[in-house]
């Protein structure tokens, strides 16, 4: 299984969809095929030789801010047999393996967005015992919110298995709507020229002795055939670390700067059924943003990346 696989596990279980709602959207989401007819340009395919002197130059000539390098994990891409001997000397020195380095491959699956089956698996969280449930008002800019207690056998957010935690979910059109609560990213920009499906929309705490653990939202927009999901978490249990990719592994790979001194790593590929298929990610700290989607051009991805104020995200730490 590749590591952008393993990070979409990670953010259903993050979510907390019962075992047989996961296994449920993980099937439909890594591997359910949409046959559709592809309309409009896609990006060209590359070789690894090209990818890997782009990968090059991009690191050689970016400058960053100095307060969100401060902050940032790097991603590093590396040559297939560079990337084999440092991972080969890491596991002799260490003796176990290490998620730093990630030598993912992608599946061919099609993105596949949310819709009212998924959100729903969600939204009742079989697994918990419901404790609250509150509707929101104009001034809250999201429509409801449930407050649940849990004790499952999990070691996630730092804490021991049988620990009863206290998780809270909000519901809401949009992803700016969650902006009472937290002013993390400027989303109107984004808003303005992509439609929110209400059905990706989310929003998740873990609470535990009213201490925050985790921290989770995101939303899903669509313009056209351009579909894409965009999130981001705090995990005050984990502290991500540098990462090292194999250069290669996906037809397109960019590291790119935003105005405000991010470097985000971009990589694109084509589904079996011919769509472009891109993922985003940048992470430091506690923190990380993602963006996952289909059928977008590399600039228009630019100028969503360059709209978030993404150093922002890296900086942000509960009051």
């Amino acid at each position: 299984m590749g590591r952008l696989e393993q990070d979409y596990r990670e953010a259903l279980d993050n979510l907390r969809f019962s075992g047989e709602g996961k296994e449920r959207i993980m099937k439909n989401l890594m591997e359910r095929q949409e046959r559709e007819t592809v309309k409009g340009k896609r990006f060209r395919p590359l070789r690894t030789a090209l990818i890997a002197a782009a990968v090059c130059l991009a690191l050689a000539g970016t400058a960053f801010a100095a307060a969100a390098a401060a902050r940032q994990a790097r991603i590093t891409y590396l040559d297939r047999d560079r990337f084999t001997k440092e991972y080969d000397e890491y596991l002799k020195e260490h003796g176990h393996s290490s998620s730093q380095y990630s030598d993912g491959h992608y599946t061919g699956s099609d993105f596949r967005g949310w819709d009212a089956a998924f959100w729903e698996d969600w939204w009742q969280n079989p697994d918990a015992e419901l404790v609250e449930e509150i509707a929101g008002t104009a001034g809250d800019g999201w429509t409801a919110k449930r407050v649940f207690k849990s004790n499952l056998s999990s070691t996630s957010y730092g804490l021991r298995r049988g620990q009863t935690y206290e998780e809270t979910r909000y519901q809401a059109e949009r992803a700016s709507d969650y902006g009472s609560l937290w002013g993390l990213w400027d989303l109107s920009w984004l808003e303005e020229r992509y439609a929110a499906n209400p059905y990706g929309t989310f929003a998740r705490t873990i609470t535990y002795r009213d201490k925050l653990r985790f921290l989770a939202l995101g939303g899903e927009y669509q313009d056209g055939e351009t579909r894409f999901n965009i999130g981001f978490s705090w995990n005050g249990s984990f502290a991500y670390e540098d990462e090292y990719r194999v250069t290669g592994n996906k037809e397109y790979a960019e590291l790119y700067t935003t105005p405000d001194g991010v470097e985000v790593a971009i990589e694109m590929d084509t589904s079996d059924t011919g769509k472009s298929v891109f993922w985003a990610s940048v992470w430091g700290g506690h923190n990380s943003f993602s963006m996952f989607g289909t059928q977008m051009e590399v600039d228009a991805l630019h100028d969503i990346l360059d709209s978030l104020n993404l150093s922002a995200l890296l900086e942000y730490a509960p009051e």
